[in-house]
């Protein structure tokens, strides 16, 4: 539970911010628009937020390994661009954007999710600590969602040794 909890809190909180953003300063939506998006996304985002985690967490357990910054940002930003766009594309119609805001926005939030990819996942983690989260699991195999901080548990336990 308070791994869900975490999950959809995470989710609400960043996507409000910066789907606002998006949609006011980018694609052109009024205030009205974008708060009805916000407004209609939270319920979506009741159901999305725990299976966005565990998607996000079986990405990571399928690029297991030699952990990086640089695999870890790649593997956050395929998560978000492949995970969301969908999701908001529907959203917005559902809440009267127009096809050339709905193209506006989507091209828009793939280029934020890209770059937000790695922001949201380092975001998603603090959340789930916050939460008293423990790291995933999968067959046993700690999934490594934050290298640096599994480098330093590792250079600890090395210590303790």
């Amino acid at each position: 539970m308070r791994r869900y909890l975490a999950d959809t809190l995470a989710q609400i909180v960043f996507s409000t911010i910066v789907g606002a953003f998006v949609e006011i300063f980018l694609a052109g939506l009024s205030l009205g628009q974008s708060a009805g998006v916000r407004l209609a996304a939270i319920p979506v985002i009741v159901f999305i937020g725990r299976p966005y985690g565990i998607y996000r967490d079986w990405l990571f357990g399928l690029a297991a390994g030699n952990s990086s910054q640089l695999k870890a940002a790649a593997v956050d930003t395929f998560a978000n661009v492949t995970f969301q766009i969908p999701i908001y594309c529907a959203l917005l119609a559902f809440n009267g954007a127009t096809v050339p805001q709905i193209v506006s926005a989507a091209s828009s939030i793939v280029v934020i999710s890209a770059l937000s990819g790695r922001p949201y996942g380092l975001f998603l983690v603090w959340c789930r600590t916050l939460f008293g989260v423990p790291p995933q699991a999968k067959s046993g195999i700690e999934v490594k969602s934050d290298p640096l901080n599994s480098s330093r548990s590792q250079s600890n336990s090395r210590k303790g040794a």
